[in-house]
């Protein structure tokens, strides 16, 4: 298959934007035809390369290929997607060139998803979306217009079963539950810590990185020798915020992938107590290197993360963080057990082979149910002789 997908930001840190490459390398190694396409931002991002030119970057990146389009508008449109549900960046034009002669035009978030609609009828390719819907959370995904989108679409992935529920409750009848794959590339030899807390993300209230900061000073009235390391993009805000003073709180920003898998193979713990999640891609880089985790106590999570299984779950305020954070380092051989059983889970159900056999799946039947809306709509005669 010819395939396109297309997110509005391809850098090579965050999940959506993780889960668009990781999975067009994956598709591509399956023999298929794959073109990724991102927009160019007028400011440095990691993974985005950059050019004193103004026009489109084209790079090949594990058998992928990759188009970077500039901004339509420049920084003013590209900042208002940054932080709106728009597209007033996309160049619909560019977007339908790369759309020619694809089998499938597969949007992975919803910033583009409109236009992404009109270009893939408009080249006769079935339309995939992965909304990734937040139920409560600000431009969460779930208006009127989103609905109508995803109940068009020739196929709707969701990342877990309760996400699946979710659209077939609001009357989507195509509904493909992939899940996603690990990120973590590497590894590292450095040894577990037993009082080491990490938190890997943005630093956004929603992903309890506040809850947390609030959090650490009641771990340390028991147990003062507690680290915490927390990696990540800034928030917009952050600037006005309060920092913790303290040097067992380190902060740090975006890191390369040693670094990032040094972080997990020393912590005791990844804590990341979100409030919205679709999945949280890094609770599987977490098990990946083998340590448990303490995930946002949300149906989604509660399906992602098993209670005492492989991780804890508590609700994002920082009582409860504290109590799961002491709960694990008070017990190393119990975190040792969950993160085990976290790395077996996502080797039985989480890597990107087996994220994209899904995927494929979820395409082909999408290619069925275009060819069958051509049908009815020009009938079967004219749709063989166009064929």
């Amino acid at each position: 298959m010819r395939i396109v997908i297309a997110k509005k930001l391809l850098s090579a840190v965050g999940g959506s934007e993780l889960q668009a490459r990781l999975l067009g390398r994956a598709l591509a190694v399956r023999g298929h035809d794959v073109t990724l396409v991102g927009l160019r931002p007028p400011w440095p991002r990691p993974g985005i390369p950059t050019s004193p030119g103004a026009g489109p970057i084209e790079t090949f990146e594990a058998g992928v290929r990759c188009v970077f389009l500039p901004a339509r508008g420049g920084a003013i449109t590209a900042v208002a997607d940054g932080v709106l549900p728009t597209s007033f960046a996309a160049d619909a034009r560019a977007l339908a060139r790369m759309a020619q002669g694809a089998d499938v035009v597969h949007s992975i978030a919803r910033e583009w998803a409109a236009v992404l609609e009109r270009v893939a009828r408009s080249a006769g390719a079935a339309f995939v979306e992965t909304p990734l819907v937040h139920p409560g959370q600000r431009f969460a995904g779930g208006g009127a217009s989103d609905v109508a989108r995803y109940r068009r679409a020739d196929a709707i992935l969701a990342l877990t079963e309760w996400e699946a529920d979710w659209y077939r409750a609001h009357g989507v009848a195509s509904v493909h539950v992939t899940g996603i794959g690990a990120a973590l590339s590497v590894t590292s030899d450095a040894l577990m810590e037993t009082a080491r807390v990490l938190f890997v993300g943005r630093k956004e209230k929603y992903k309890g990185y506040h809850a947390l900061r609030r959090a650490a000073p009641m771990v340390w009235q028991v147990r003062p020798d507690v680290v915490f390391e927390a990696i990540g993009q800034r928030a917009w805000g952050a600037r006005f915020e309060r920092m913790l003073a303290d040097p067992r709180w380190i902060e740090r920003g975006v890191v390369d992938e040693r670094e990032k898998a040094e972080a997990y193979a020393r912590a005791t713990v990844l804590a990341m107590p979100s409030d919205h999640e679709t999945f949280g891609h890094t609770y599987l880089e977490a098990w990946t290197a083998g340590r448990p985790v303490i995930a946002g106590d949300i149906p989604p999570l509660r399906e992602v993360v098993r209670e005492g299984i492989d991780g804890l779950h508590a609700r994002n305020e920082p009582r409860a963080i504290a109590d799961a954070i002491l709960r694990l380092v008070r017990d190393p051989a119990a975190a040792r057990r969950m993160g085990e059983a976290g790395r077996a889970r996502v080797e039985e159900k989480w890597t990107w082979p087996i994220v994209a056999e899904l995927t494929e799946r979820a395409y082909a039947h999408a290619r069925g149910q275009a060819m069958a809306s051509t049908m009815r709509r020009t009938g079967p005669e004219r749709s063989f002789l166009s064929a």
